[in-house]
């Protein structure tokens, strides 16, 4: 331990005397060590983090139709309440689902998630409240609509916890909520890293869920109303056929006492998933693979990093070689000398561990500041790194001290004692062969380097053409606002009125070329797909990748001519009675019609549709009155898909897009409140869930936000790699030049001009960076193929990308070669050859 402590002391006297190198090496480190620790952490996050409370160790209940084991769907509230007290398998069972709900304009979120849950979901979780009072049975009752709220942290400390937050209220859809609880700090619910803003008791389903997410429209206490995730956690002790047996025979229970809701359904359970959510068994194995091509590519720039403080030593070593010789001479050990030498570079690498543990953590809190800012729901990061995480930067740091330091340590402590005590060593031929262990190391980081730059290219670039793609119509005057007619409280028949009038007001606003309304937007935050068949027809059925619901002029508000055909007529908008209709575009047409005209034709959803819900009315065949013009349905989408388009009035939908075009010159601002405004006028209580241009909702989506993420991660690697790579070449170029000086001084007095000079020494570098370059090049494809098969949309072999990132990498090399280049062609070649 003493000897220790005198090799450190040691290591801090001689880091002290090479600030220069020490900042260096250190920043060096940092980026290597805090790129994998901040990677790590989000990994850890992810992944290997136990979820909030008991999450992690609880089970999902599942039901699918024993006819098509494939067909799952939630539950219903009297389902759900059947499996919680007749089982005898649970310790607790909880029935929760999610809905986004928009708040108070002054907010400065205007839509939050909210989860609706039951009364004993935080018992459930195994958590407490950190302020206030869970929810009660009476307020989890179908109907009882109590307003009461359990908000998250974050808001909370927004409000600078203040002992007052409790009894105040928010604005939820128009409608007050009084606070009653607060959740813990940094509870994610069942889900990692993602959290709701809100929680709200299962009474206020009907009044707060959207009708999509209520299966079949019914209310809660409908057991043919499946649209509720089950979890729960089991009794100790409990084995997994025990269980299996149980929730099985409580399915068949329920089925023969049911048995119009429940007919063929079979229960079963699976481990909760980490991330997304559903009806059917979900595995953490995409996130997996994400995750572990996240750690990847990291360790790519700690390899990097390590090559780079490799050659750092062995330069700093060559200039240390007479005090190096000196030691052995008197005495000392080889394995005393390669102790001192690892010693300092675990120093280092401490120093580059600490310094990177910091980095890391203010790289993922941003991280996820950014995220929460954007998106409509919490990000949650824990703050304070737990022990895995110390243990991973710990490993990092050791990993790193052998991979710089043992090799020149060893290289190092083996010396010619005669020609280091004369200060003189073969280290400036040596470093002068294109294959030497410096050169080697260079190419190696040039070659690792091109494949993160590759990678980040590949994400940069989709964020650019995802922020810049046309769903195949101009989005320019379009103004769209969201609304739920359910949130006021509307039945079907007030809701139709309601929506009539809007259209009405809306469509003679002063500025406005045509308006209609829509279930959906493309590029927005869910899509609906629908498979339909021919009527009469044996041949197989098609998916229509875009379903929607609309009005009248849809297509003229988008301005977009119809290809055949009309558009839907006001009648259609508003009347259950009208015709049977729809429109189809080009793309079904052709999958479902082949060569034959579609116009007449009729058309029906599969009688297999797996999302048709128990008393749901029965398929109904529709004439195709028009061909519609292709637009794109998703962001990464790499052309227009199959679309279906069905009349509002026949298939009524309480949550809907009203989508405006306005004139030219017209004002979007002003049209925004004036819309607010008459959104207002016909019922003050119908909450405007979303207000923007269209630009504006698209370029908020969820699909854009997660593809920016990604990019930033993976451009941020890349650039962390370049960095070090330029700080590599320039590294290696610096130390070569005052290796030659005595050579480029005799050069010069031969007849050399300084352009020969910097034609030598940078010819070496780009010479370097090619071979680096030749072999990164498959790195940077087999990369590409990989981000494809992990991602589907992204990746593949983009000769572009490959391109830009061969010169960016060529110029930062010729650029980090200059500078050498130039000190070494300022040499006088007196000076340099009195030098040695």
């Amino acid at each position: 331990m003493n000897r220790l402590r005198q090799d450190l002391t040691y290591a801090v006297r001689t880091f002290a005397k090479s600030p220069g190198f020490t900042a260096t090496a250190i920043l060096v480190l940092t980026i290597g060590i805090g790129a994998n620790t901040a990677m790590f952490t989000l990994v850890n996050e992810l992944l290997l983090r136990p979820l909030s409370g008991r999450a992690s160790a609880l089970v999902n209940v599942h039901s699918h139709d024993r006819t098509r084991p494939d067909s799952y769907r939630l539950f219903s509230y009297p389902n759900y309440t059947d499996i919680r007290d007749r089982s005898g398998v649970f310790e607790s069972l909880m029935a929760h689902t999610f809905t986004m709900v928009a708040l108070d304009p002054a907010d400065s979120k205007q839509r939050a998630l909210a989860a609706v849950v039951s009364s004993n979901y935080f018992e459930t979780m195994g958590i407490g409240l950190a302020a206030g009072r869970a929810f009660t049975a009476d307020e989890e009752r179908p109907g009882a609509r109590v307003p009461v709220v359990i908000t998250s942290y974050a808001r909370w400390k927004r409000e600078g916890l203040d002992p007052g937050f409790l009894g105040r209220t928010i604005t939820i859809n128009a409608d007050q909520y009084t606070i009653v609880g607060v959740t813990p700090e940094g509870f994610t619910g069942t889900m990692a890293m993602v959290a709701a803003d809100l929680y709200l008791p299962l009474g206020m389903f009907d009044a707060v869920v959207g009708d999509r997410f209520k299966n079949n429209g019914r209310g809660l206490a409908d057991r043919s109303n499946a649209g509720l995730t089950v979890s729960g956690a089991l009794k100790p002790g409990l084995t997994d056929a025990f269980v299996a047996t149980r929730i099985d025979a409580i399915g068949r229970h329920i089925e023969a006492a049911f048995p119009a809701e429940n007919q063929n359904q079979v229960l079963s359970v699976s481990p909760v998933a980490r991330v997304g959510g559903g009806a059917a068994p979900r595995t953490d194995t995409a996130l997996t693979t994400l995750t572990a091509l996240l750690l990847g590519l990291s360790g790519v720039v700690l390899v990097i990093a390590c090559l780079n403080i490799a050659n750092m030593l062995l330069a700093r070593g060559s200039a240390r070689r007479k005090e190096l010789a000196v030691r052995l001479a008197l005495g000392a050990s080889r394995g005393r000398v390669i102790r001192q030498l690892l010693t300092e570079s675990l120093a280092l690498a401490a120093a580059g561990a600490a310094l990177g543990l910091v980095l890391s953590q203010w790289t993922t809190r941003t991280l996820a500041l950014w995220l929460s800012a954007a998106l409509p729901f919490n990000i949650v990061s824990r703050g304070a790194p737990d022990t895995t995480v110390l243990v991973a930067t710990m490993l990092f740091a050791g990993l790193g001290t052998i991979a710089f330091g043992l090799g020149p340590a060893l290289r190092l402590s083996r010396r010619d004692l005669v020609v280091d005590l004369k200060d003189r060593s073969a280290e400036g031929a040596l470093s002068r062969r294109l294959l030497s262990g410096r050169n080697l190391m260079v190419i190696g980081q040039i070659a690792l380097c091109l494949a993160s730059l590759t990678a980040g290219g590949i994400f940069a670039k989709t964020t650019v053409n995802a922020a810049n793609v046309s769903p195949g119509f101009s989005r320019d005057r379009l103004v769209v606002a969201t609304v739920d007619s359910t949130l006021a409280g509307l039945d079907e028949t007030r809701s139709r009125v309601t929506y009539g009038d809007l259209l009405t007001r809306v469509r003679s606003m002063p500025g406005v070329a045509a308006a209609s309304l829509a279930s959906s937007i493309p590029f927005g935050e869910s899509q609906e797909s629908r498979r339909l068949e021919r009527v009469g027809d044996g041949h197989s059925p098609v998916q229509a990748r875009g379903y929607r619901i609309a009005g009248a002029d849809y297509f003229k508000t988008l301005g977009l001519p119809m290809v055949r055909g009309r558009e839907f007529t006001v009648a259609e908008e508003t009347s259950a009675d009208a015709p049977r209709v729809a429109i189809v575009d080009a793309a079904f047409a052709q999958q479902l019609f082949g060569s034959e005209d579609p116009i007449g034709q009729l058309v029906r959803e599969a009688g297999d549709l797996e999302d048709v819900a128990p008393g749901a009315r029965a398929p109904e065949p529709m004439e195709i009155i028009g061909i519609a013009p292709p637009i794109r349905e998703e962001l990464l989408d790499n052309k227009p898909v199959a679309h279906i388009y069905v009349p509002f009035g026949r298939h009524h939908r309480a949550a809907m897009h009203v989508q405006v075009q306005l004139m030219p010159g017209a004002d979007a601002a002003v049209a925004m409140n004036l819309l607010r405004r008459q959104i207002t006028a016909v019922n003050n209580r119908m909450p405007v869930l979303a207000l923007s241009s269209m630009q504006a909702f698209q370029d908020r989506s969820l699909e854009l936000s997660a593809v920016r993420a990604t990019a930033g991660v993976f451009a941020g690697l890349a650039a962390f790699a370049l960095m070090l790579a330029t700080i590599g070449v320039y590294g290696v170029r610096s130390y070569v030049v005052s290796e030659r000086t005595r050579e480029i001084g005799i050069r010069m007095a031969l007849g050399a001009t300084a352009r020969d000079v910097l034609r030598l020494v940078i010819g070496d570098g780009l010479l370097l960076a090619g071979i680096g370059v030749g072999i990164g090049l498959p790195l940077a494809v087999l990369l590409s193929l990989g981000l494809r098969s992990v991602f589907v949309d992204v990746g593949g072999i983009d000769y572009a990308v490959l391109i830009v990132a061969t010169c960016v990498l060529a110029a930062t090399a010729l650029a980090a070669s200059a500078m050498p280049a130039r000190r070494a062609a300022k040499v006088e070649p007196l000076t340099a050859l009195r030098t040695e």
